[in-house]
């Protein structure tokens, strides 16, 4: 059985500066786009969110479709 893949959008690709949210360890964070790759983008996030994930720097990589914009 395969396992199910959540998408969290199908909307288009964000662009260097949207607000985006996504999930991580079944909460949901907000960042902001600074980087736009093919497959992902690069998100800076809060330092406590950074912290909270156990991140040593408030950036992270989300692959397009896991993700859903900000208004």
């Amino acid at each position: 059985m395969q396992k199910e893949k959540r998408v969290l959008s199908d909307r288009k690709i964000a662009s260097t500066g949207d607000m985006i949210l996504f999930e991580r360890k079944n909460n949901t964070y907000k960042g902001t786009v600074f980087l736009v790759r093919n497959n992902s983008v690069l998100v800076k996030i809060s330092e406590k969110d950074a912290k909270s994930l156990g991140y040593e720097q408030p950036n992270t990589v989300v692959g397009h479709g896991k993700y859903i914009f900000c208004s």
